[in-house]
């Protein structure tokens, strides 16, 4: 198999898979802009993005999808937005501050304040978070596991959403539909998001 060509399978994964998922969206964030918005040090950031990510992993695995390429190559988290699709209220952020500290997690604060003043409002399928495993990048697995959900979406009539966390990948985002949106979020003294959005196909 090229290292190009990768074609391995992608299933909806389950809470047995969730230490799983939140390893490879730990590790496949180590150098993301935000993260290190979020957490400035290095060695900090390499401890604490487990116990930053599995929230969203489990919120997601209650409330929206999760999908998983091959054996932990990558993972991506999907949430439903609007049409009824309003989730009870779950307790899985409520450790987040005792885990995090409290600077992180006034950082984290400010960026979900910005996204939330941000996000659309007409229905959507929400990707917070996409990851490949350091290990495999190079093999598509990051377009295989879009193509995989927006096929899907394609099939329901449902749009898509995202905030880019860099040009290089908004540019990887609009090969896909996507299409940037006049807002960019802009995070005090440190990077920029892109909100972008993608009509059904």
């Amino acid at each position: 198999m090229a290292v190009t060509d990768w074609q391995g399978s992608i299933r909806r994964a389950s809470v047995d898979d969730a230490a799983v998922v939140t390893g490879i969206l730990a590790e496949a964030f180590m150098r993301d802009p935000v993260s290190g918005w979020i957490f400035p040090a290095d060695d900090h950031r390499a401890r604490i993005h487990p116990a930053f990510f599995g929230p969203f992993v489990a919120l997601a695995l209650r409330a929206g999808e999760v999908h998983l390429a091959g054996d932990g190559l990558g993972a991506t988290l999907w949430l439903p937005v609007g049409e009824g699709h309003e989730a009870a209220e779950g307790d899985e952020f409520d450790g987040l501050e005792a885990a995090i500290g409290p600077e992180a997690t006034k950082r984290f604060g400010i960026l979900d304040e910005l996204m939330n003043a941000n996000h659309p409002g007409d229905p959507h399928w929400y990707l917070p978070f996409i990851a490949v495993h350091p290990e495999h990048h190079g093999r598509r697995v990051g377009s295989a596991l879009l193509r995989h959900q927006l096929d899907l979406l394609d099939g329901a009539g449902s749009a898509a959403y995202l905030e880019a966390s860099s040009p290089r990948n908004a540019a990887l985002y609009e090969r896909l539909g996507f299409r940037r949106l006049p807002t960019t979020l802009d995070l005090p003294d440190g990077p920029s998001l892109y909100p972008m959005w993608r009509d059904p196909a």
